[in-house]
């Protein structure tokens, strides 16, 4: 194969599992695998987070080695919660990269109808890793919100 190919190869290798990561992200969540969900992070990496209820676009950052004991305080209070990931757009370069991906989520209250959802979009970064590409950093931007969220900072 030349030079070439094996370069696209690659580059298809890498878009593939960066787009596996970002679905792992999502079904992590949606078990409620907060170990699963922070083994997609480097040492140091964090997903920053807009605060629910603020007014002023106030966000917070949750540190890898933090998300294991925060996330049952904050998406462990839903019932359940359904998250979907699409339209990867995904930028290689080297050892690193970027994406932006889009979101709806669904989080359950107490009963089926009651739910708080979103939609926005992730823009991440990555490292390959001996163990694969996991994410630096995560930033949610959101666009649109409907229901009400249960509180979630105050326990972190």
């Amino acid at each position: 194969m030349c030079e070439s190919n094996i370069a696209q190869v690659q580059w298809l290798m890498d878009r593939a599992q960066i787009s596996d990561l970002l679905y792992s992200f999502a079904s992590c969540i949606d078990a409620k695998d907060y170990l699963g969900y922070a083994d997609n992070f480097v040492d140091g990496g964090y997903v920053e987070l807009p605060e629910p209820t603020s007014k002023t676009g106030e966000t917070f950052r949750m540190f890898k080695e933090k998300m294991p004991e925060l996330m049952p305080h904050g998406l462990g209070k839903y019932k359940g919660t359904h998250h979907i990931s699409t339209n990867h757009q995904i930028t290689i370069q080297g050892d690193t990269a970027t994406s932006r991906s889009y979101l709806q989520a669904v989080h359950i209250g107490e009963t089926p109808f009651d739910h708080w959802d979103g939609g926005g979009w992730y823009d991440s970064t990555y490292r390959r890793t001996p163990q694969g590409w996991k994410f630096v950093s995560v930033k949610l931007n959101v666009v649109w919100l409907s229901g009400s969220p249960v509180q979630m900072k105050a326990d972190i």
